[in-house]
């Protein structure tokens, strides 16, 4: 008998745990340094690991066992390994560490980690970090930018038999150059991207507004070298999203089935997780599946109370829900 499917409850209080212990865990190892964490951090984890749940497994039966293939992991922005919260009293696990630890948790671990982060005490600290859940020789940082690295990394895949998962995570829209992630997104495998929509229609409008200014031409050029010239007849937002899904999916022949989930931010401006995978039979049903039930939790009542919930997991508050909510259930 298939098992039940977890409540939002069960699912928040899962992922919570699983970052909040592993965070803690890492912590031990250079506890000052961390990166900043927020809501909306949460939930880009949420949407990267969910999909390590789904591309592991695929990966190691279909691949691994039959044809050998290494199972890569490749985050472009790795940074420590653990985020703190402003306050300093809680710290959960990265995006690099929480993708390795979620790969081990579920038996189909990741081959091969490849991070990129251009701090160099960050860089030293993650790798520390990494090498206490995976055998060193597995690892390989790069304490660089990944515009320096990124035909590094591709040749340094060239000729092995893999499947890569690439996370794609800039601070902001200025930091998403096409020359550099292109290469990336030709390996073999699938990818997740953090696609900053109202950034990048700023820029737009900032760019027909101002053509005449060097600035506003320096960001007219910055959109067409990322999405191409035919930003310039985009009426809205996504229309800019439409046109950087097509230009991936023309130019990466692996990656034609696409997937995303919108993730809130305090500026109320939201922005995107973009999944682009592809390449066996299986791939859209997954991809619709990670978009519906990863949007479908955030959505609910308890990813609008994420804050409330934290308070909960560490004994700050009894309950998410106050009594007079369940008196009028």
């Amino acid at each position: 008998m298939a098992r039940p499917k977890k409540t939002d409850e069960e699912f928040f209080q899962e992922y919570l745990q699983f970052y909040l212990r592993h965070g803690l865990e890492l912590r031990k190892i250079d506890p000052d340094i961390t990166d900043l964490y927020n809501t909306h951090s949460f939930f880009k984890l949420v949407c990267i690991h969910y999909w390590v749940g789904l591309f592991c497994p695929i990966c190691h039966n279909q691949l691994k066992k039959r044809w050998g293939h290494k199972v890569v992991y490749i985050d472009t922005m790795a940074g420590s390994g653990v985020t703190s919260t402003a306050s300093g009293d809680e710290y959960f696990c990265g995006s690099c560490t929480g993708a390795v630890l979620r790969s081990t948790s579920i038996n189909y671990p990741f081959d091969s980690v490849i991070a990129v982060e251009i701090d160099n005490k960050k860089a030293l600290t993650l790798e520390r970090r990494l090498h206490s859940i995976i055998k060193p020789e597995s690892v390989a940082i790069y304490n660089s930018d990944i515009m320096e690295v990124s035909p590094e990394i591709v040749r340094s895949l060239t000729g092995l038999r893999h499947r890569s998962y690439i996370v794609i995570d800039p601070h902001g829209f200025e930091g998403m150059k096409w020359r550099t992630i292109y290469p990336l997104l030709s390996c073999k495998g699938d990818a997740m991207i953090t696609w900053f929509e109202h950034d990048a229609w700023r820029i737009k409008n900032a760019a027909i507004s101002e053509r005449n200014h060097p600035a506003a031409r320096g960001q007219g050029e910055m959109l067409t070298e990322l999405i191409g010239p035919e930003w310039v007849d985009a009426k809205e937002p996504s229309d800019l999203t439409n046109i950087f899904i097509s230009r991936v999916q023309a130019t990466c022949r692996d990656k034609n089935v696409v997937a995303k989930v919108e993730i809130p931010h305090k500026t109320g401006s939201p922005y995107w997780m973009l999944l682009f995978t592809g390449g066996y039979k299986t791939a859209p049903k997954l991809a619709r599946e990670w978009e519906e039930n990863v949007t479908k939790r955030i959505q609910s009542h308890h990813g609008a109370e994420l804050p409330k919930l934290i308070d909960v997991e560490m004994g700050r508050q009894k309950t998410l829900f106050n009594q007079e909510f369940y008196n009028n259930k």
